[in-house]
């Protein structure tokens, strides 16, 4: 057998006694911290998302649920907080501020090659265990789509990759201390 032929390592005495000591003070913190390097507050275990709001001059039909939605459940399936609309210990607000599309990339003997979508969302997060914690931000992602394609065309191509990535930034801010 290979380990047999392994040579046998000769350990102090108390190498035993140490290395459960060291595992005993290391189990407690993980219940704080996933290996993601989540930070949720200390005593919070529920969370709302109100419906994002949508100010924007262009307002994309229920673009503001599916945002909801997503924030929702990226928050479900990454953290160990659950679901409450009632008291809960942490609370998101959401406006969406506005679609911007621009042209980029000109080509030669063209107008431009591709048109970029920015999406950008107000976001206030909540601690009500601690207000000092909260804060608001502004958040902004894009993608490009091509020029000759208008924007109901590409919004079902681009808008989830810009989801994902607002998601993901929105998140980090809350629990990971960005």
């Amino acid at each position: 057998m290979i380990c047999n032929s392994l040579p046998r390592m000769n350990r102090p005495p108390g190498y035993i006694l140490l290395s459960l000591f060291a595992w005993s003070c290391l189990l407690p913190s993980w219940s704080c911290y996933s290996f993601k390097g989540i930070s949720i507050p200390a005593g919070a275990s529920t969370y709302y998302v109100h419906n994002f709001e949508d100010i924007s001059d262009l307002q994309l039909p229920n673009y503001n649920i599916t945002l909801t939605e997503a924030l929702k459940d990226k928050i479900r399936n990454e953290s160990r907080l659950r679901w409450n609309d009632q008291e809960a210990d942490i609370e998101f607000r959401g406006k969406i501020l506005g679609f911007t599309v621009s042209s980029v990339s000109p080509e030669i003997g063209a107008t431009t090659a591709f048109n970029r979508l920015e999406v950008t969302v107000e976001v206030t997060y909540i601690n009500n265990s601690d207000p000092q914690a909260g804060w608001t931000k502004r958040f902004s992602q894009f993608d490009n789509f091509p020029a000759d394609q208008n924007l109901l065309e590409a919004q079902e191509d681009i808008l989830p990759g810009i989801n994902v990535l607002l998601m993901e930034y929105i998140f980090n801010a809350a629990f990971t201390d960005w």
